[in-house]
């Protein structure tokens, strides 16, 4: 097992990851951030180097909070070869069993608890801002308490927490209204996915969730990142709004896995 640090290793991987989309999408946009600062203070493993089966990416072990955060503690993964992939986390502590964690992207699904979402990725954007009484804008770190209380997932101080940093440490963006309250939105997680695309609502059925995916998306374009998501099958709301924005439906699924510990069960 290897941690890669030098930055002609990743650029390297980097070129390596992209030709290996979508499953690789995860652990690719993990790559991104190290190279683009690291604010997310992640680090990129890989079984051997520079022929490699997988790649894993996870928070730096001495950034780990000492409280469990299990979106925080993240890991995604990407693997040529399950043999390969289970071999490295059975031998190694490339994961930390002992912690609660999600584990995200191409990963082999375990029974505890395990959500897929397709994922889509846009090549172009075709939605445009055409300006009205809203402004387009970017999150602050005063959201994230109203980002938590709509997120499905979130809702406690595991959640708030991370989705200020989120805030904090990667680009957004929103509509406000006239009283500078978000409405509409979409932000990036440490794996360069758009996440909690949300519409407050009084305001849906507008086509705001359009225009803030559409804005987040051009700027990351403008940093030669892939634009790119996750969608449940049943969320057809969703599913046609990114239609509308010419999303590419794919065949991959990426997955979400939560482990607990036993000892914390």
């Amino acid at each position: 097992m290897l941690v890669l640090v030098n930055k002609d290793e990743l650029r390297v991987l980097k070129k390596e990851l992209r030709s290996c989309f979508p499953e690789s999408l995860k652990v690719h946009g993990a790559v991104l951030n190290v190279c683009q600062g690291n604010a997310f203070h992640q680090e990129i493993l890989v079984d051997s180097w520079p022929s490699f089966q997988v790649v894993i990416a996870r928070l730096q072990r001495e950034k780990v909070p000492s409280e469990m955060n299990y979106f925080t503690q993240s890991c995604a993964v990407f693997y040529k070869d399950l043999n390969a992939y289970e071999k490295l986390v059975k031998d190694s502590d490339a994961i930390d069993w002992k912690q609660e964690f999600l584990l995200q992207g191409k990963t082999p699904q375990h029974p505890k608890f395990c959500a897929c979402a397709k994922c889509v990725y846009f090549s172009k954007l075709f939605q445009h801002w055409s300006g009205s009484e809203l402004k387009l804008s970017s999150l602050n770190t005063a959201h994230a308490a109203l980002l938590n209380e709509t997120w499905s997932v979130g809702g406690n101080e595991q959640s708030l927490c991370y989705l200020t940093r989120l805030i904090d440490c990667f680009s957004s963006s929103c509509l406000l209204d006239a009283g500078g309250c978000p409405i509409s939105w979409v932000l990036l997680d440490q794996f360069g996915c758009l996440t909690h695309a949300y519409t407050m609502p009084a305001h849906r059925g507008k086509g705001y969730i359009q225009l803030v995916i559409a804005a987040l998306g051009r700027k990351l374009q403008s940093l030669n990142y892939p634009v790119y998501g996750d969608v449940l099958e049943n969320n057809t709301s969703m599913q046609r709004a990114l239609q509308c924005l010419g999303a590419n439906f794919t065949s991959c699924f990426l997955s979400y896995d939560l482990h607990t510990p036993i000892s914390l069960l």
